[in-house]
């Protein structure tokens, strides 16, 4: 890669111009270079620094992103741009750190909802939720939040259990009335629902717990870009054609690398509590839904066999396994630290397994399953923030599901031993045996404080975050019974498949 612009040395603007050219090429690893070179030389960008950060979060690179947000804040010390590095801090892992400087801005703006709300969230994630709902409350309590306080039950209703007659059921009530149900607030009421359905569910109000879930599904159906036709079409290509002769015939990767640990499943199916199970070993740093392979993978645009297999067709494609691998395990070691096991298990990774065996041949997998009534229902009432439409109608939901039964069926033919099927209510009926069964086939030796899994202190950022800090426990198992005859059009749409 070269530093110079037309035979002439570039500056940091024409270097960051560059890589953005680069980014839109798709050549992620040529992107990162000249985001590095432009920012060591520190150009006069002012407020477009925040654009540079965006960019290298984008691609993985959390230490650039991280140092040209610092410069944004240089260029321009508005709490904005202060609360803009927490969250990004946040996002990658460094909730403690987050913390520390969404207090310090508190201390400047006490009274700023934003910067309550944000520490609240990273104090849930590190587990003091008696701080957490303290600061919220004072949030709610703000003359000046007046709509706005849904952010905050919401919140509070994931770290709260309500009982019968609770008056911040009332208060909740209160406010989705002065809400009301125009277009203008359509994602205020969303919010709301969501958390006045969780606390009428926890006071044994099923009828109207599922109203609101209903409601506030359909309200977000609105914004839906989930299409099941199309979503069939690829898991029918990848069945089709990525079986082992495919594999076999691509190029191979050179990185035989076993610190990536791969948790795989449908959301609310188990994978955080794995996550947490495997993590509470001596020899894994941590893990998350880091979303690190699709960035590092980006020279490839699509994961069907056609489309894999016409980038490894490119006059460089065989040595693109290895780069990828490379790049993979340069943004894990920025997530997670420099040459240790960590767990991965961003959501969809199941479509694209092939890929990652092909680019990780010594990765670790592991996939949870569980009954689909006991996911459909989780998904259903869980808010979701972004990348999972298809939990917000019962028909997208099992449309999904027997997407993903296919996919699991395929790679567990085509990859044989090398994955690991974990059945969560086998996992929580008989936990000793499993968890071991988990840390072998990790490639890890056994040890006695897996067990004690819940007690392992880390920051959790998933909707699991309450269940993983508590002792192995099989009552979740059948909350969806109570539901049961509102499931009917999920039961009669997976049917139907």
């Amino acid at each position: 890669m070269s530093d110079t612009m037309q035979g002439q040395p570039a500056d940091g603007a024409q270097l960051i111009n560059a890589a953005v050219d680069a980014f839109k090429a798709r050549e992620r690893d040529d992107a990162a270079y000249l985001l590095a070179k432009a920012i060591q030389m520190n150009p006069p960008l002012g407020g477009k620094w925040g654009s540079v950060s965006r960019m290298a979060a984008t691609i993985g690179e959390v230490s650039l992103a991280l140092e040209a947000a610092r410069r944004q804040i240089q260029a321009q010390p508005t709490a904005e741009n202060h609360l803009a590095y927490a969250q990004l801090l946040m996002q990658n892992g460094r909730a403690d750190e987050a913390a520390r400087q969404a207090a310090a801005l508190l201390r400047q703006r006490p009274n700023d909802p934003a910067v309550l709300h944000f520490l609240a969230t990273c104090q849930v994630q590190l587990g003091d939720h008696a701080t957490a709902e303290a600061n919220l409350r004072r949030a709610i309590a703000l003359p000046t939040v007046a709509l706005g306080a849904e952010n905050a039950w919401h919140v509070i209703a994931d770290i709260k259990k309500f009982a019968p007659g609770d008056p911040d059921i009332a208060q909740m009530e209160a406010l989705l009335e002065r809400i009301g149900t125009s277009e203008a607030h359509r994602q205020n009421r969303t919010v709301l629902l969501y958390a006045l359905g969780k606390a009428l569910d926890d006071a044994g109000e099923t009828d109207r717990a599922f109203a609101c879930f209903d409601e506030a599904a359909r309200l977000q159906k609105i914004d839906s870009t989930f299409n099941a036709e199309r979503n069939k079409a690829f898991v029918d290509a990848v069945v089709k054609g990525y079986d082992r002769a495919f594999i076999d015939s691509l190029p191979k990767s050179e990185e035989h690398s076993e610190r990536p640990i791969f948790v795989l499943g449908l959301p609310r199916s188990g994978t955080t509590l794995v996550e947490q199970i495997l993590v509470s070993h001596s020899q894994v740093a941590d893990g998350a839904e880091a979303n690190l392979f699709r960035p590092a993978a980006m020279a490839i645009p699509g994961y069907t066999p056609e489309e894999v297999r016409a980038a490894f067709s490119r006059p460089d494609g065989a040595t693109l396994p290895t780069r990828i691998a490379k790049a993979y395990l340069h943004l894990a070691d920025e997530r997670f630290g420099k040459g240790v096991r960590f767990v991965d298990k961003t959501l969809n990774q199941t479509q694209y397994l092939g890929l990652i065996r092909q680019v990780l041949p010594g990765a670790k997998l592991i996939w949870l399953r569980r009954h689909p009534a006991g996911i459909a229902w989780s998904c259903y009432r869980t808010r979701f923030a972004r990348g999972v439409d298809w939990t917000r109608s019962m028909a997208d939901i099992a449309a999904y599901f027997r997407g993903q039964d296919r996919l699991h069926a395929h790679w567990s033919a085509v990859l044989g031993d090398d994955l690991l099927t974990v059945p969560y209510e086998a996992l929580v009926d008989d936990p000793e045996t499993w968890m071991r069964r988990i840390i072998a086939h990790a490639g890890l030796e056994w040890e006695d404080g897996v067990r004690d899994f819940h007690k392992t202190e880390r920051a959790v950022t998933t909707a699991s975050f309450a269940q993983v800090r508590k002792p192995m426990y099989a009552s979740s198992k059948e909350a969806w019974k109570r539901y049961e005859d509102k499931l009917k059009p999920f039961f009669d749409a997976y049917g139907a498949g």
